[in-house]
């Protein structure tokens, strides 16, 4: 029986970043192997994309918004629920700080057609500081289909921190589908919204949505006990003139992450991308 063509959707999430929005789409659209079609998923920026202002040439491009800001756990949420709307039978997942070396689909696909229904394959990421990243998150893969129908969508009450690692470094492979780094895959992440100060907000989810994966979700202790005092360090070290608040905010995450009070809880400033120009 002959294998299916792989039909790809790229799945980009944006907020507020209108100039990595356009670096991402120029690098899909670059490709030498492009996806069939586009689908932006828009989580309430301030001005609301337009599928005519992306330079998507001449891929078919299609932008669904939210008028609440649903961070990236809602927002890929959506988008994956889209893409099984579409005849699409390969999602390639991002956010709008991802720019892909115009091989990294052509790459994917290799371990596409050799997967098939299995496909789950992830690029290195390189960081700014040029560092390269090896990890499931948002950062470009390759999903099939068959994949997100069997384990669902990713959890959009989680909002920020830690819905990635459940979903693709936990529930995904937990289902048993193995995550594959493709080592000729390659993504530039711009990381356009990471500051010297670390919001008062960032330090409530993490803290929850980190209790919450270990005790609920995996149940097991794992990384937990270093991952939190290495937060709590950062808020006593980092944080000198906001210490208060965001060991308040760690407090209540705690509580919250203990007895499953997940959903967007926690009040927060509106954020923008650096100009990287």
């Amino acid at each position: 029986m002959p294998k299916q063509p792989q039909e790809v959707l790229a799945v980009v999430l944006t907020h507020n970043a209108p100039q990595s929005l356009s670096r991402c789409i120029s690098g899909i659209v670059g490709q030498t192997s492009p996806p069939r079609a586009i689908l932006v998923v828009d989580s309430a920026s301030d001005v609301p994309v337009r599928a005519v202002d992306l330079p998507a040439g001449s891929i078919p491009v299609e932008v669904v918004r939210s008028d609440e800001n649903v961070g990236p756990a809602g927002g890929h949420a959506i988008g994956l629920a889209e893409f099984l709307k579409t005849r699409s039978n390969r999602a390639w997942v991002m956010d709008d700080d991802i720019v892909p070396e115009p091989d990294c689909l052509a790459a994917l696909l290799v371990d596409g057609e050799m997967m098939g229904s299995s496909t789950f394959a992830f690029p290195v990421s390189i960081q700014p500081d040029g560092t390269v990243g090896r990890w499931g998150t948002w950062c470009g893969f390759l999903i099939a289909r068959e994949i997100v129908e069997k384990v669902g969508l990713p959890m959009s009450e989680l909002f920020w921190w830690a819905e990635d690692t459940e979903y693709c470094q936990w529930r995904v492979p937990q289902a048993g589908f193995h995550r594959h780094i493709i080592e000729e895959a390659r993504v530039r992440h711009d990381a356009i919204r990471q500051n010297a100060q670390v919001p008062v907000w960032k330090y409530y989810y993490e803290s929850r949505n980190s209790l919450y994966l270990h005790f609920h979700v995996m149940h097991r202790i794992g990384r937990f006990p270093r991952s939190s005092v290495r937060l709590l360090g950062r808020a006593i070290v980092r944080e000198r003139g906001n210490r208060m608040r965001c060991l308040g905010a760690m407090a209540r995450g705690y509580f919250d992450g203990a007895f499953s009070r997940l959903g967007k809880r926690f009040s927060l400033e509106p954020f923008h991308e650096h100009d990287l120009r």
